[in-house]
């Protein structure tokens, strides 16, 4: 009986000190959270007949794009990007994987990715952005590579566009001075990652 009361207040001791020990806190643990941000980008690039929607921002126009950094599966993720756009998709596949490093950019010093992919209009109205100076439009798909200003994703798009039966890969390095940007390069040339033909 004696061993036994021995073995409860020794258990009862280490349940106190471990409470102890789990209820101190570190500065560290008060501090505020940042939100994950890996900088990787969803592209979607939406076919109607033989149109293809584009959106126009600070950049010029561009594929509709999704920064991955929500709680969400990829699937969830181009859903809601089609749905804020007010259409219905069908999702066909994933058409590129693009690297991009920045050089002389102190927030982006890892990696980041470009993911595209391919969709089907099903149904649905786009809705246009409140935003001063963005709104979405339907292009003929031979116009769509010229419209883009953005070098990067001028040579990706058309890449898609030509070989859509593939998937493809590439990297660009993206270089910026005094947080400006200022040149970007293709620091490997497009690469199949798989091919459906």
């Amino acid at each position: 009986m004696k061993i036994i009361l021995t073995i409860l207040f020794l258990l009862g001791s280490a349940q106190f000190i471990f409470a102890q020990d789990t209820a101190k806190t570190s500065p560290k643990q008060h501090e505020t959270i940042k939100k994950a941000d890996n900088y990787t980008i969803q592209r979607l690039i939406i076919y109607k007949n033989k149109q293809i929607l584009l959106e126009k921002g600070w950049n010029g126009w561009m594929t509709p794009a999704l920064r991955s950094n929500e709680n969400q599966s990829l699937k969830e993720g181009l859903d809601s990007l089609a749905k804020a756009i007010g259409l219905t998709v069908k999702i066909v596949k994933l058409s590129g994987v693009y690297s991009y490093k920045f050089k002389n950019l102190p927030d982006h010093k890892e990696v980041s990715y470009r993911t595209h992919y391919t969709a089907k209009y099903v149904s649905g109205e786009v809705i246009q952005p409140k935003e001063p100076g963005r709104e979405y439009k339907w292009f003929d798909i031979s116009d769509v590579v010229d419209k883009i200003s953005n070098e990067a994703l001028k040579k990706e798009t058309e890449q898609i566009l030509k070989y859509p039966e593939t998937l493809w890969g590439g990297s660009f390095l993206h270089t910026f001075k005094d947080g400006e940007f200022e040149s970007v390069i293709m620091t490997e040339d497009f690469y199949p990652l798989s091919d459906n033909k």
